[in-house]
């Protein structure tokens, strides 16, 4: 199939053309294929984005959009710490990050590395490399950052890729010398890399699906405990296990366009509950998704 038919026949069979978020899911899609097949990645409008996808609140007076023209940019943070915006494949030091249950430590690693291999690098050994939020987190960075005596990459990104779905994946295994340019805008993986070519070439598909609905209509709790026993589907999300919480974070990262989970948005509606006086709604945190707990009335009108 072509890409379009490709990721129509993934949308009436399954629910898209794959995201690929990290190197463990890139290795279980290479054992499905035999050579080469379409994932979910397209060429779109230049955006920024953070490597573990936090949303991009904090840019620290620094332009990374369009500044590498057609080319892939990368935010490094120079030795007079204000940020600057290479191409992704220069080489520099880089800093991580590692994420336990209480808080975030910072590494800096001194060995050079492209803004790929440090992304790489970083969630083999440690969490991901490091995305900054506000001021405060810039000066926390800047500080282990007084180690280095070059500059050294962050994990901010800015590429006119977008995974189907509009997903926030900032998973970028490319090819040697690729992406190309347009008009080679729709990508394969081809041996666990990632390659642009054009979107007309024919090949075989990798969907994904998923048991989660998620609606692309804003309501409130009422209206949405109604929705969800309608059409064949369970009723509000339960959330039982880790193994749980972590599809619904995977599949937020995947469909973060929709209206009820967009990245821009203070609170995020997407209800998480059973019937009763308390329920949960998931929203941006510092780390990812976070449920957080709001009462409500059994049949309020309107979400807290």
């Amino acid at each position: 199939m072509t890409q379009s038919e490709a990721r129509a026949a993934c949308r009436e069979n399954y629910t898209d053309l794959v995201t690929v978020c990290s190197e463990e899911e890139n290795t279980a899609l290479i054992n499905l294929i035999n050579s080469k097949a379409w994932i979910g990645l397209q060429r779109s409008d230049n955006s920024s984005k953070w490597s573990n996808g936090d949303e991009v609140t904090f840019s620290n007076n620094v332009t990374v959009t369009g500044s590498c023209g057609t080319k892939p940019c990368c935010a490094a943070m120079k030795t007079d710490r204000s940020w600057e915006s290479p191409l992704c494949t220069e080489k520099r030091n880089f800093m991580c990050y590692k994420q336990d249950q209480t808080n975030s430590s910072y590494h800096l690693i001194t060995e050079n590395k492209t803004w790929y291999e440090a992304q790489s690098y970083c969630r083999k050994n440690y969490t991901d490399l490091v995305s900054i939020r506000d001021q405060e987190q810039n000066e926390e960075v800047k500080k282990e950052g007084m180690k280095s005596s070059t500059p050294f990459w962050i994990g901010l990104l800015c590429d006119d890729w977008q995974w189907a779905g509009r997903g926030r994946s900032a998973y970028r295994n490319w090819g040697n010398n690729h992406p190309k340019s347009s008009p080679e805008n729709c990508v394969k993986l081809v041996s666990g890399k990632l390659y642009s070519v054009l979107c007309n070439n024919t090949g075989s598909a990798l969907c994904y699906s998923t048991s989660l609905h998620v609606s692309e209509d804003r309501m409130n709790w009422e209206n949405a405990f109604y929705y969800c026993k309608k059409d064949n589907r369970a009723g509000l999300l339960h959330i039982h296990t880790e193994s749980d919480h972590n599809e619904v974070k995977n599949e937020l990262r995947r469909r973060v366009s929709l209206g009820l989970c967009g990245w821009g948005l203070d609170r995020a509606n997407f209800l998480v509950s059973g019937f009763g006086l308390m329920g949960v709604i998931w929203v941006p945190g510092p780390t990812g998704w976070e449920g957080k707990s709001h009462n409500f009335h059994c049949l309020s009108t309107a979400v807290p």
